[in-house]
C-alpha cells in the first residue's frame, strides 16, 4: 500500500504544505466536459501505478495519473515519453526519475552563486527526494513549456546533505515512490519563490531547499525565481493561469477511473467558471476548514504559522486529525503493512465538514465518507481497486485538513494559480473553486 504524498515546499511567501473491495464501476460526470477543444486538455487516470501490474508490484491507491513528453530545449527529436507521473495540486514543478530518462542529455541550471542547482524536497513522513535542476521543453497533451527548470531524482545517493536527508527515506525508485515522477500544478509558479531568490530578503538560504555541491559537499544556496523548479503551466503560451481536475463520481471502489487535466481557466470554451462554483481565495495557500467543531486556520499571516487547510490530489485520501477521538485508527501490523496512519472504523462512517474563505463570508458544507482501510486494501490485493471514494486517514499534529483525492470525485476542482491574470471578474489568485 502507499500512504499518501503531500509535499513539503517553500512556495510564495512562506511555508506550504505542499490503498480495496469488490470492483465497483463509475459512474456520473465531474461536469463540464471537454467539448470540441481537447488541444489544452491531458488525459489522466487512477489506474494503480507503474508497478500495479509488475511480479512484485503494488497498487498506488488513490495516486492520480499523467504523461509528459520530456525534450532537450531546441529540439523536437532528443525527447522521452514518461507516463504515471503522479499529478500533485499541492505542489509546483516537474520532478523525474533519472531512471526514466535515460540517455537523455538535459542541460543543468545554476544557483546564483553559478554552481549547478539541486533541490531537496521534504515530506511530511520525513521521506524525501533529491537531485539537479536541469532545462527541459515539456508538451503535456498539446500544450507546450519551452526550457522548464525540472528536477531530476538522482538515482546515486552519494553526496546527499544530512539537512537534507534528515534520517528519512530517499524515494529515488519507481518501487519506492510509487511513480515515475511528480507533476505539480498548484498554487504557485515555482517550488520556493522569494525564500530562495538571492534578492529576497534572507541572509542564508533557507534548508532543506537547494543547494550546490563541491568536493567538499553541499551547502544551501540561493537560486533567482526564474532558475527554480517551475510549474510548467505558467511556462505555456497561453492556457497559462490554473488548471481544473476533472474526474467522475467513484461509487465506492473502482478498478480504474479516467478523467482530464485542463489547463487554463476561463481563456477557452472548455474550461470557463462556471458561475455556480464556489471560488475560496485564500491565507498562505490555504483556506479554514471546520470539522467536528473545531477549526483549522493560519493562526498568524505574517509567517504563515496555524493548521491551514487544502486541497490536494497528490494526497491519496482524506486526512484530518479526529478531534473527538471517535475514530478508530488501523493497526501497526497487518498483512498488507503498516496501517497506522489510517483509520479503520468497525463499518463506514458518514461525517461533514465546512470549508470558508478566510477572507470573506464564503462557505461551503462537504459530506464525506470514511471506510476500513485495511478492509479495503486488503480486498484491493484480490480485486486490484485503485480508486477509493472513503478513504481517510490522521493528520500530523498541527496540521489542518487536507482534502486529498477522494475530494476529486465527481466534481471539477479549480487551482487559480498565483500571480497569474485571473478569468474576467474573478478574485486575484491563488484561489481554488469548485
Amino acid at each position: 500500500m502507499r500512504k499518501f504524498v503531500e509535499v513539503l515546499l517553500l512556495g510564495g511567501l512562506g511555508f506550504s504544505l505542499a490503498c480495496g473491495g469488490s470492483s465497483h464501476s463509475t459512474t456520473g460526470s465531474g461536469g463540464g466536459g471537454t467539448g470540441g477543444n481537447t488541444a489544452n486538455v491531458l488525459a489522466v487516470a487512477v489506474d494503480g501505478g507503474p508497478t500495479a501490474t509488475q511480479p512484485s508490484g503494488s497498487i498506488y491507491e488513490n495516486g492520480l495519473f499523467a504523461t509528459a513528453t520530456i525534450c532537450a530545449p531546441g529540439s523536437t527529436s532528443n525527447c522521452v515519453t514518461v507516463d504515471h507521473l503522479l499529478v500533485d495540486t499541492g505542489s509546483y514543478g516537474l520532478r523525474v526519475l533519472q531512471s526514466e530518462l535515460g540517455s537523455l542529455a538535459l542541460p543543468t541550471v545554476n544557483a546564483a552563486n553559478g554552481s549547478q542547482a539541486y533541490d531537496c524536497v521534504s515530506f511530511v513522513d520525513g521521506a524525501f527526494l533529491w537531485g539537479p535542476v536541469v532545462a527541459a521543453t515539456v508538451t503535456l497533451g498539446s500544450e507546450t513549456a519551452t526550457s522548464v527548470p525540472i528536477q531530476t531524482i538522482a538515482t546515486s545517493t552519494a553526496n546527499i546533505p544530512t539537512s537534507c536527508s534528515n534520517g528519512g527515506s530517499n524515494q529515488n525508485t519507481q518501487q519506492l515512490l510509487g511513480a515515475n515522477g511528480i507533476l505539480g500544478v498548484g498554487l504557485e509558479p515555482t517550488d520556493c519563490g522569494g525564500a530562495c531568490d538571492p534578492s529576497g530578503g534572507l541572509t542564508a538560504p533557507p534548508s532543506p531547499a537547494y543547494y550546490t555541491c563541491a568536493s567538499s559537499g553541499c551547502t544551501p544556496a540561493f537560486v533567482a525565481q526564474a532558475n527554480q523548479v517551475t510549474n510548467p503551466v505558467v511556462m505555456f503560451p497561453t492556457d497559462n493561469n490554473g488548471v481544473i481536475v476533472e474526474l467522475p463520481t467513484v461509487s465506492g471502489e473502482a478498478a480504474t477511473v479516467n478523467g482530464s487535466l485542463i489547463f487554463g481557466i476561463g481563456t477557452e470554451s472548455n474550461n470557463k467558471l462556471p458561475g455556480s462554483a464556489k471560488v475560496f481565495t485564500l491565507v498562505c495557500d490555504t483556506f479554514n476548514t471546520t470539522y467536528a467543531g473545531q477549526t483549522f486556520s493560519i493562526t498568524n499571516p505574517s509567517n504563515c504559522t496555524g493548521p491551514g487547510s487544502f486541497i490536494d490530489s497528490g494526497s491519496n485520501g482524506l486526512y484530518f486529525p479526529d478531534v473527538n477521538n471517535s475514530i478508530p485508527t488501523c493497526p501497526t501490523n497487518t498483512p498488507v503493512g503498516d496501517l497506522s496512519s489510517f483509520y479503520c472504523p468497525s463499518s463506514q462512517i458518514s461525517l461533514s465538514a465546512t470549508n470558508a474563505d478566510p477572507n470573506n463570508g464564503t462557505s461551503e458544507t462537504t459530506s464525506f465518507n470514511v471506510d476500513n482501510a485495511e478492509n479495503l486494501f486488503t480486498n484491493s490485493s484480490t480485486s486490484s481497486d485503485a480508486a477509493f471514494a472513503a478513504l481517510g486517514g490522521t493528520q500530523p499534529s498541527g496540521a489542518g485538513f487536507d482534502w486529498g483525492l477522494p475530494f476529486f470525485y465527481g466534481r471539477n476542482v479549480y487551482s487559480a494559480i498565483d500571480g497569474q491574470t485571473p478569468p474576467s471578474g474573478a478574485a486575484a489568485a491563488p484561489w481554488w473553486a469548485y
